[in-house]
């Protein structure tokens, strides 16, 4: 009997030293082992692990013999900052359920994106953060106010100067939303209503963002034969103002232009040389905006066959192909008719001609996007009939057959409208030496897709969306060695950090918000195309953001763990 009690005693004793203890301790929540660390000050890896707390890295180094609640093995992985994309449209799907984690950018490394770009950005920056943060969103976002959007909520799209009173209006707009956090403001001055502001105009504007230290960023007001003198005007506006300048998607387009990428590279020297706090960013294809050769449904956008838009029956066809309404077969009837039709107007000479003058010119304050890129800009990027004429560029074309660049257009427009085009053929010589400079950031112009349904048939389009980051590191780092990998990394982390002040991100150091990324540099690959853009890139083991795991061996965990990043907060 006493034997009994003792053992009871004994194993009550033990139960209370138990509960008394609680849970072990653990040294950090999450602890990434023996990976080769790029930290992303361009500095030379090394081997090491990182520690992480809650949001935070707590410690980088030697960390054997500690322990966390989670282990990460890194072995052979290389271990970066998550990636920041400069220049996005991530805003349209980032206020989408099915898009709103932004997978396609997530899958990649990438944690943090800068939208609100091409002068297309709301200033309802509270609002938006509320609305995004309530729903989740996969990845960090820095929102910048359009002041295409802004001109356009004070006077519409009317081609003249504001008026002193309408110039307040849009400053104090801008002020608004720069108090509740805006990062700063972007244009795209090739675009309605942008390209109707003088640079004058602008900078009275940009003044309201330099008072809160924000920054401004332009697709800038020409892309194809007179960069640098769009550069110099970004300049003017930077020196003007004060504020920290980058030049949106830097590109020259169209074959006749190739090789004054060294006269823009010397022109932002110069300025940078001067003091001016000028940077830049570039997405890693060699070709621009995508679509097919002719728009049918809207007539508008980079399409080069551009018809009038009152043409009829065009005009009439448009307006019922969009009636919500419609089966598949009933609208796939309409275009068929529609391109019956188009091929009848071609055949007759008064049409045709006006046809031309549209296509080649467009309308007052409209030009046509031949009248402004150049048929050197039109390069065929995914084709299912004339397949031999991917990669090829028009006015190529129009010269190896000796024939109007209008007419080939023409006759393929009937043919085949489904042709896929770019408008934009650039240099990958200028490519490739823009992105040596130390000021030279990358990004994607994509946006946040949803998940691609399977059993949807693949549809022509920009892979940028999809594989921009990949693509530096499998194209320019691992295969062609244009760039070093410390400096790639630098270039996608820590410079775009230093460039928007972002304090606490864009490095692997103690004290800064734990996104990371944990990918296979052997093996990390872009998948996407042009014929098949929404494939999604491969190599990337991990991905945390603000200290939790929403990428594991390769697959989303489900988890939306972004914030959406305030310019107010971060000072």
């Amino acid at each position: 009997m006493r034997k009994r009690l003792f053992i009871f005693g004994y194993l009550l004793a033990l139960v209370f030293i138990f509960l008394s203890c609680g849970p072990v301790q653990k040294d950090f929540d999450i602890l990434i082992m023996n990976g080769t660390i790029v930290d992303g000050s361009g500095e030379p890896g090394f081997q090491g692990d990182i520690g992480i707390s809650g949001d935070t890295i707590v410690a980088v180094g030697d960390l054997s013999g500690k322990t966390a609640q989670r282990i990460i093995e890194a072995k052979g992985l290389t271990v970066s900052p998550g990636f920041i994309d400069m220049h996005t449209h991530c805003d349209g799907g980032l206020g989408e359920q099915e898009s709103c984690a932004n997978l396609n950018y997530l899958i990649q490394g990438t944690t943090t994106v800068v939208t609100g770009n091409c002068g297309g950005g709301t200033d309802k920056i509270a609002d938006t953060k509320a609305e995004w943060e309530s729903q989740g969103i996969g990845t960090n976002a820095i929102h910048l106010i359009g002041f295409g959007d802004v001109r356009r909520a004070v006077m519409g799209d009317e081609p003249r100067e504001p008026t002193n009173q309408e110039l307040e209006e849009m400053k104090a707009i801008v002020r608004q939303a720069m108090k509740e956090g805006a990062w700063g403001m972007s244009t795209g001055l090739e675009y309605i209503p942008d390209m109707y502001a003088t640079t004058e105009e602008i900078i009275t504007v940009t003044h309201s963002v330099a008072e809160f230290g924000g920054i401004y960023a332009s697709h800038q007001r020409n892309e194809v034969a007179r960069v640098p003198d769009a550069v110099r005007e970004t300049i003017r506006i930077a020196e003007e103002t004060g504020v920290r300048a980058n030049i949106s998607h830097l590109k020259i387009c169209g074959k006749n232009n190739w090789g004054m990428m060294e006269e823009v590279i010397q022109v932002i020297e110069d300025a940078r040389n001067s003091g001016i706090p000028l940077t830049a960013d570039m997405y890693p294809y060699d070709k621009a905006a995508t679509g097919p050769l002719i728009a049918i449904t809207t007539n508008s956008g980079w399409s080069c066959f551009r018809l009038p838009e009152n043409m009829q029956p065009f005009a009439e066809l448009r307006v019922q192909m969009k009636n919500e309404n419609l089966t598949e077969e009933e609208r796939a009837d309409l275009k068929r008719k529609y391109i019956e039709e188009l091929d009848k107007a071609l055949k007759d000479k008064t049409k045709r001609e006006e046809i031309r003058e549209s296509v080649l010119f467009g309308v007052p304050h409209d030009p046509s996007p031949v009248a402004v890129s150049g048929w050197d800009s039109y390069a065929v990027v995914a084709a299912k009939k004339n397949i031999n004429l991917i990669d090829k560029i028009l006015s190529d074309l129009a010269l190896e057959q000796q024939r109007d660049a209008f007419d080939i257009a023409a006759e393929l427009v009937v043919e085949e409208p489904d042709l896929y085009l770019s408008c934009g053929a650039l240099s990958e010589e200028d490519m490739k030496k823009l992105m040596t400079y130390g000021w030279l950031m990358f990004s994607s112009d994509g946006g946040a897709r949803p998940v691609p349904d399977r059993t949807e048939s693949s549809r022509p389009g920009h892979p940028r969306s999809f594989g921009s980051q990949a693509r530096v590191l499998r194209k320019y780092v691992r295969e062609e060695k244009v760039l070093s990998l410390e400096d790639a990394v630098r270039k996608m982390t820590s410079l775009p950090a230093q460039f928007l002040k972002l304090k606490d991100r864009g490095l692997l150091m103690e004290g800064y918000k734990a996104d990371v990324v944990v990918f296979d540099f052997q093996r990390i690959k872009d998948n996407a195309t042009y014929a098949n853009p929404r494939l999604y890139s491969t190599g990337t083991d991990y991905v945390i953001v603000n200290g939790k795991v929403s990428v594991e061996k390769g697959e989303y965990t489900g988890a939306r763990n972004g914030k959406f990043l305030l310019l107010t907060e971060n000072r």
